[in-house]
């Protein structure tokens, strides 16, 4: 098995976080597991061709001047059974991280590909977070990972930074969940939860309906994150500033470790 370069800084500064953050070692813990899956499954996809694939794939310029992310959800070619197989593993690793002490099962490879067009559709993040009975949609979600990791890394770094600068991913269309600013004039940097793909995008103003005078921002205890809220929209945006000292973690495990942000932000009301 072998782990790309990104995936091996993902691992990583999930072990450093655990010494920084000891109250947050099993949130941690499970997605060192998660990833661990999901990082060999996408490794098996690619020894099977599909990077190569995504690799030559022609990028769609007009879908970009016209404002459509690049990957269809046909175009993903899903397995469903080892797709059901892959997201029963996951449930696995749910169903006792969430405390849960229902029999839960994933039966249908079709459900299961059902739900993960639902999400991927949706735009939305992989996890579905509420009720025990979400856990097998959420499942469906994780297991749709390794797909779409797979089509960022063949695709997004031959996109154009400057054709691209939407508040949606350009690679499948997720709703960034994180965002880091990287120069005092220069754009943000945001995080698809979804593809973990990385895009720039405007300063000034929401990500999620463009409105440019309704944002503010608390800061974090130490100053470097920050939880940026829109009242047009009412969705929020956690930020890290790395204007003078980089980042401390890559992005998705920042967006792991800022999850206080998210319970702070959803009972205020936000989302």
């Amino acid at each position: 098995m072998q782990f790309s370069n990104r995936e091996q800084t993902i691992l990583g500064d999930i072990r450093k976080a655990k010494a920084i953050f000891p109250d947050l070692g099993e949130l941690l813990a499970f997605y060192e597991k998660v990833f661990q899956v999901q990082f060999a499954y996408k490794d098996r996809l690619a020894k099977g061709g599909k990077a190569e694939t995504w690799g030559k794939r022609e990028i769609r310029f007009q879908a970009l001047e016209t404002g459509f992310p690049q990957v269809r959800f046909e175009e993903l070619g899903l397995e469903p059974g080892s797709l059901l197989s892959l997201a029963r593993d996951l449930l696995g690793l749910l169903i006792p991280y969430t405390g849960s002490h229902q029999t839960i099962a994933l039966e249908s490879s079709l459900k299961t590909e059902e739900w993960a067009r639902e999400i991927f559709v949706g735009q939305g993040p992989l996890v579905i977070s509420g009720a025990s009975d979400d856990m097998v949609k959420t499942a469906a979600g994780l297991a749709l990972a390794p797909y779409l990791f797979l089509a960022s890394e063949g695709i997004l770094p031959r996109i154009p930074p400057n054709l691209w600068y939407r508040e949606f991913c350009p690679v499948c269309g997720g709703k960034p969940s994180f965002a880091a600013l990287v120069s005092d004039t220069g754009p943000r940097t945001l995080l698809c939860p979804r593809c973990f793909g990385e895009w720039g995008y405007g300063r000034i103003g929401c990500p999620f309906c463009r409105e440019r005078e309704s944002q503010s921002y608390y800061p974090g205890e130490d100053g470097r994150y920050r939880l940026y809220v829109c009242e047009v929209c009412r969705r929020y945006l956690k930020t890290v500033d790395a204007r003078e000292r980089g980042l401390d973690l890559c992005l998705p495990v920042a967006d792991l470790v800022t999850v206080s942000m998210d319970l702070a932000a959803r009972e205020k009301g936000y989302t």
